[in-house]
């Protein structure tokens, strides 16, 4: 099957803004055999032959979130959400008594863009900055807004890195980014879907499976596995809810996430506005005269 010229716009990036979340702390690949891969992503079920080539799919999908091009068009973003993360540990170690504790968290996280390939992801807690992560020109870098300290991601985790960043990208080319797609029909919620698998180069890198509604070609479910530095796997799950327009590109409003058994997220929509003006400081390197300060409302 032929690649298409360009994935769907807005599915790369709610994808990207998605797995933003999880990236310093989890990585999407894998140490699995492809049985298991298939299993925990329910690949072992062929589904149906599509009625549809990959290249009809992405051009629908495309209309149906960004039908005016604004999205695609844009030179620049914005984006704001508020994450509610609810996570159970376990209290002791006694396999009899099983005691958890649920612990809640709540913070925000802001998404800057500029073309051609300048982002910078910012989470803030009561208004203070925690964590970022910055990618440009080939390079990422995770960076301690505290301690203005900036450490350089290479390796694995850089081609991890740029492949999630060119899916919020508004003009990469999905042959940046995977080698074959695969597109069934199957059934989820009682409705039918598209089913569409994702597979990179990089054999330790997960299969990205996204579930497309067949009627309204919005994606309703996006799925990939997670894995520690411990060698646990996790499967995360991503279900994007409630769309409506926002600078004319339909976005989910709130948007459910689960990683394994016990991490649970909840992403609201709080801002996206397109074609907006950055200074250069916002995507520098921080040094010891460049610090990150409390976010302006």
């Amino acid at each position: 099957m032929n690649l298409p010229e360009r994935l769907s716009h807005m599915t790369r990036f709610l994808s990207s803004v998605l797995f933003l979340f999880v990236f310093c702390a989890m990585l999407p690949a894998c140490k699995l055999s492809d049985t298991e891969i298939e299993e925990m992503l329910g690949l072992n079920d062929p589904g149906e032959p599509a009625d549809l080539t990959v290249e009809q799919l992405i051009k629908h999908m495309d209309a149906a979130t960004d039908p005016e091009g604004n999205f695609k068009n844009a030179k620049s973003y914005i984006l704001r959400q508020v994450i509610v993360e609810e996570s159970q540990k376990d209290v002791d170690d006694n396999p009899f008594t099983q005691r958890t504790r649920t612990s809640v968290d709540q913070y925000e996280s802001e998404i800057k863009f500029r073309k051609p390939d300048f982002e910078r992801q910012i989470s803030y807690r009561n208004g203070e900055p925690f964590a970022s992560l910055l990618f440009k020109e080939g390079r990422a870098w995770t960076i301690d807004p505290k301690k203005s300290k900036a450490t350089e991601i290479t390796g694995h985790q850089l081609r991890l890195f740029y492949i999630f960043n060119s899916f919020s990208h508004p003009n990469k080319n999905l042959e940046d980014v995977f080698s074959t797609i695969e597109i069934s029909t199957v059934y989820l919620r009682g409705a039918r879907h598209y089913r569409v698998v994702c597979r990179a180069d990089d054999v330790e890198i997960a299969p990205y499976v996204m579930y497309v509604n067949a009627n309204t070609f919005i994606t309703t479910k996006m799925e990939t596995i997670l894995y520690t530095d411990d060698g646990q796997e996790f499967l995360y799950v991503a279900l994007p809810d409630r769309f409506e327009k926002r600078s004319g590109v339909l976005m989910p409003t709130i948007t459910k996430t689960t990683i394994g058994e016990d991490r649970h997220e909840v992403i609201l929509l709080r801002e996206f506005e397109l074609n907006v003006t950055f200074s250069d400081d916002v995507f520098q390197v921080p040094d010891e005269k460049i610090k990150i300060g409390r976010r302006k409302d």
